[in-house]
Parts: C-alpha cells; sequence; structure tokens
C-alpha cells in the first residue's frame, strides 16, 4: 500500500513555538484519516502543516513519497486542497464564482477562459455538493454551513489527489452532515485520500479509516496519544485518556451484529 502522507519526527508551531512535537505517523493513499482530540491539541496546526501554510518547525512531512517542500508550488495545489473552518467572502463573490477559483491551479497565468474541462470540473463539484440552487447567489446571502460547502466545492473543483478538511462538520446539520459523510466515502471509494480535523467520534467511527489523537501534554507540547483504526483505538480507556471523561459507548441495538457504535456522556 502506497503512503500519500508520511510525518517524521514532525514538530509543528508558530513562531519557533512547538504546538504539535515528534509525531510519526503513516496516511495510506485511499484512505479518510481523522485528526481528533481535545481542544487546543493542535489538530488544525498539524493539518496546516501538512497543507504547508505553516512551516515545519523539525522533522519532515513526505507527500507521495517526496519531501513536501521540494514540491513546487503548482504541482503541491494540483495534488492537495485545504479547505479551512470558516472562510472569507466578499458580497461580490457567487458561490459558482468561488468554485471556479478551484481551477487556478490548472490555468496557465494568461488564460483569461474557462476551458471545457474547467466548466465540467465546476459543475462536478457544484453537483456533489447539492449547491446547484444556491450557485448564482453571493456568499453573503448565504448561511455557514452553505458557504462550508461552497469551499468543499471549490476544494473538489481542484480536482487534488489529497483533501485537507479542517472542521468540515462545524457548521452542517444532521441532513447536511450525512450527505458529507456519502461525499467522503464516495471520494475514497474513487481513489481520494482525506485527511480531516473533527471532534465528533460518531462521524469518526462511522466513515474514517484512521484515527490521530493528539493530547497535550502538561506544561508542554501535545504528542500522538494513539493512532489507528476506530475498531482498535475508539475504547473507554483511549478516550479517558484523550478527554479526561469517561464516555458511553453503546452498541447499535437495531443491528448488533455490524457492530456499529455511538459515543456520548
Amino acid at each position: 500500500m502506497d503512503a500519500a502522507i508520511k510525518l517524521t519526527d514532525l514538530n509543528a508551531g508558530f513562531e519557533q513555538k512547538v504546538v504539535v512535537e515528534q509525531i510519526n505517523a503513516t496516511i495510506i493513499s485511499g484512505t479518510i484519516a481523522a485528526i481528533a482530540g481535545p481542544n487546543g491539541a493542535g489538530k488544525s496546526t498539524l493539518l496546516k502543516t501538512i497543507a504547508r501554510l505553516i512551516p515545519a518547525i523539525g522533522g519532515s512531512v513526505q507527500i507521495s513519497g517526496l519531501d513536501a517542500h521540494t514540491i513546487g508550488i503548482v504541482e503541491f495545489s494540483q495534488k492537495i486542497a485545504y479547505v479551512p473552518q470558516d472562510i472569507a467572502h466578499s458580497r461580490d463573490l457567487s458561490v459558482e464564482d468561488l468554485i471556479a477559483l478551484g481551477r487556478n491551479p490548472h490555468q496557465k497565468w494568461w488564460q483569461w477562459r474557462a476551458e471545457t474541462s474547467d466548466a465540467l470540473a465546476i459543475q462536478e463539484a457544484i453537483q456533489a455538493t447539492g449547491l446547484s440552487d444556491l450557485a448564482s447567489k453571493s456568499l453573503a446571502e448565504i448561511s455557514g454551513g452553505e458557504r462550508q460547502r461552497a469551499a468543499i466545492a471549490m476544494a473538489l473543483a481542484q480536482q487534488p489527489k489529497i483533501l485537507l478538511l479542517d472542521e468540515p462538520t462545524a457548521h452542517l446539520d444532521f441532513k447536511h452532515q450525512k450527505s458529507l459523510m456519502e461525499l467522503l466515502a464516495k471520494l475514497r471509494d474513487d481513489g481520494m485520500t482525506i485527511v480531516t480535523c473533527l471532534h465528533d467520534l460518531n462521524f469518526i467511527a462511522q466513515i474514517c479509516d484512521q484515527v490521530l489523537c493528539l493530547k497535550r501534554e502538561q506544561n508542554g507540547a501535545s504528542r500522538l496519544l494513539f493512532n489507528g483504526s476506530p475498531q482498535e483505538v475508539l475504547n473507554k480507556d483511549n478516550l479517558r485518556a484523550a478527554f479526561d471523561i469517561d464516555l458511553k459507548i453503546i452498541v447499535d441495538a437495531q443491528d448488533p451484529t455490524e457492530q456499529i457504535r455511538y459515543f456520548g456522556i
């Protein structure tokens, strides 16, 4: 199995202040990995370091066997798309305009007209995220959850090999969380690698192949507390260590043979 992302002795943070340290992990191509952990554990910091938005303080990030910082910016943008928790928006920018920005890495600097391949990628992204009825609306007119879906659509229009999502369920209602779950599963089945920061253990248990849980050391940086499949690592002992609370783990009574588990307080 090929490694899409490999983190080796990775230290991440800001202005030489280490927030996350000594991270060693491999994420296999065509899988969904969740970065989990309590608030302040450095989940977004780690994701931004993989996305090359902030430089690593130490160690390395490899993308498909190459050091991330040796990959040219255009090639990197064609390989990896990053979706933040919130996007800045202009009143003059429509949903479709935002999504079209995802085509920039595939266009020449002198290109001022979208090609057929661009238009097709944009329409596919709109349909995949259920935004057809909102495509012409201004970003200022739509809800936070709808803007989040538009940001994901922009990333899909980029046609990346690796998709990085920072708390993608934060603004979504139950219906659109389910739609997102189905979309991510389809993208994985089509060969895309997805890494996402998530608080929702139920979402993680149902859709993710791997969980990397961070936990801040007392008076220090965060480290990797556990790493493995949800079935292996989402147990009471690990969750107590991660969140300093005893969580209930409930097996779905409608179909206990499937061993679908739900987590609550």
